[in-house]
């Protein structure tokens, strides 16, 4: 079986402003520059197919008001259950983004997976992640507690259920896994109860390394690692850049002063990746990076 690593994209278009406004930086952002946004968008998307990954690239109309879609991390999670690709399609909790799924939809079913509708606010991969085999699912930040339970339908009994709280608005600020190092960064400070303890307790001790509140406001958690790379934003903090190095990891920083330092979403927020088999997937041109990319840097 020939295993593929997709990564869910969307380019904001020419038109891309800020419009929900909806975290701590893009609260009081100075308005953003859409064709600088795009630029740092592509510059992202070549990195990862650099690095063998296959972006699929949901391209929306120019005068989209779907002013989220590039922060595609929220787009919805890819599991495989009984031998079938589902789609689990997310229920945003800001109103300005509760059309993006009916765009998702049909591209989902193009890719030949299944659409699954859940119950509840669930932000999907924002709150999805995977360390050592074992799934995390957040809840809290913007994910209710009916979110996460309907979709704990869909991933492994074994999952860890994490509450965390402001400012961790998802569970991608709350820790990165790096799984070429067998380390996770995990912030103490924004998970609740005994979440710490939880993941120390399945991991062990040594494998989590904290980071702190005012190093998840600068995205120490949301770069995005592919193998012994991590993309990471210009914003990342030296000392979690240093860690990283250290152990053996290769920090590429990219500049994304309007959708990072502007709109509030890293490289991480802005992928919904899946490993999956390679024969159960179809890639369309319309949705194909690699066909799209001259359309797309004709806006930039």
């Amino acid at each position: 079986m020939a295993l593929t690593d997709l990564y869910l994209m969307s380019p904001p278009g020419p038109e891309w402003r800020l419009r929900g406004r909806a975290n701590f930086r893009s609260e009081a952002a100075a308005p953003v520059d859409a064709r600088a946004a795009l630029r740092e968008w592509v510059a992202l998307a070549d990195a990862i197919e650099e690095r063998d990954g296959r972006v699929i690239c949901l391209v929306p109309n120019r005068d989209t008001e779907l002013t989220g879609l590039p922060y595609a991390a929220e787009c919805g999670q890819i599991v495989e259950r009984a031998g079938q690709l589902l789609f689990l399609l997310p229920n945003m909790f800001a109103p300005h983004r509760k059309g993006e799924r009916a765009l998702w939809r049909p591209a989902a079913e193009s890719l030949g997976l299944q659409p699954i509708d859940l119950d509840g606010t669930w932000e999907a991969q924002g709150d999805v992640a995977t360390f050592r085999g074992r799934t995390l699912l957040f809840f809290g930040g913007r994910t209710d507690a009916a979110g996460v339970a309907s979709a704990a339908r869909y991933f492994p009994d074994d999952a860890i259920l994490l509450e965390v709280r402001q400012p961790a608005f998802h569970g991608n600020m709350a820790a990165l896994p790096l799984e070429a190092a067998g380390k996770l960064l995990v912030c103490p400070d924004v998970l609740l109860g005994d979440g710490l303890a939880r993941l120390e307790a399945a991991f062990g001790a040594e494998a989590i390394v904290p980071v702190s509140v005012d190093e998840i406001r600068s995205y120490a958690t949301n770069g995005l690692p592919i193998g012994g790379d991590v993309l990471a934003p210009h914003l990342v903090p030296a000392r979690v850049i240093d860690l990283m190095r250290g152990w053996n990891l290769r920090v590429i920083s990219l500049p994304m002063q309007e959708l990072c330092e502007k709109a509030g979403g890293a490289s991480r927020c802005l992928v919904s990746h899946a490993r999956v088999d390679a024969a159960k997937v179809t890639v369309p041109p319309a949705l194909d990076y690699r066909a799209q990319r001259p359309r797309i840097l004709a806006d930039a």
